[in-house]
């Protein structure tokens, strides 16, 4: 008898759970532009300070639009960790580690410096989850432009973080939490970045065919609009990079 009720309870268990992770993924949380903080003195505002989250993406490379999501996360929880994962079969054009120090440089400088000190940023080989399950973290975020534009890619890499876990843990996964973008910087991408770098690079090639061999100038064109895209203080650096 108590061997049947221990297998019907773990049972029952078992059925909320899968419940709770279809529900998860069917109904994804998102929060929409303007982000909410909650009142400064409230219960909720006090847990959330207490609380690790991880921010995870490519940052390839980081832009406006991930630099107004991570201030946000900042301004609301204790700490904010920024993973940016790496698989070592892999080559990279602009490694992992570029893009994080390219991060940190934006999170030290661009605007007020203080608003990110409880920010790192971290170079994760292998799952993600697995590292924030390491770090005691409580929910996990990425950054999307609109669910509608982002949603379909993001829902297999939900899936892949909600079974995950489970399967190669066995740990219960962390919950996800979609941030869409700051409408001011919908037209902003790392696709977008990376090709006006390259376009800044064909020219200055071609200026130095043209010139003989000169070395000196246009790359200032492809600046000035990376300023738009990227905070002044990491133009140089993303230029260099991507250019």
């Amino acid at each position: 008898m108590l061997l049947y009720c221990i297998i019907a309870a773990v049972s029952a268990t078992s059925i909320i759970a899968l419940g709770i992770l279809i529900f998860r993924i069917a109904f994804p949380t998102i929060l929409a532009y303007p982000w909410i903080v909650p009142p400064k003195n409230s219960r909720l505002r006090k847990r959330e300070k207490d609380m690790t989250v991880v921010f995870a993406g490519s940052f390839n490379p980081p832009h406006r639009g991930h630099f107004a999501m991570i201030r946000y996360l900042a301004e609301r929880f204790g700490r904010v960790i920024c993973c940016i994962g790496v698989n070592p079969n892999k080559k990279y054009d602009v490694t992992p580690q570029t893009r994080a120090q390219i991060l940190r440089e934006m999170l030290s400088g661009g605007g007020d410096r203080s608003c990110c000190n409880n920010v790192q940023v971290k170079v994760v080989t292998g799952y993600i989850w697995r590292y924030a399950k390491t770090q005691n973290a409580a929910l996990f975020f990425r950054g999307i432009r609109t669910w509608s534009a982002d949603g379909p890619e993001e829902r297999h890499l939900q899936i892949l973080n909600s079974w995950g876990p489970l399967l190669l843990g066995p740990v219960w996964p962390l919950k996800t939490i979609f941030l869409e973008g700051d409408p001011r910087y919908l037209d902003v991408s790392s696709t977008l970045v990376r090709r006006i770098c390259a376009d800044g690079r064909r020219r200055r090639t071609h200026r130095r065919d043209d010139d003989g061999g000169d070395k000196g100038g246009g790359g200032s064109n492809a600046d000035d609009e990376l300023t738009r895209l990227v905070p002044e203080c990491v133009v140089e650096k993303v230029s260099e990079a991507y250019g």
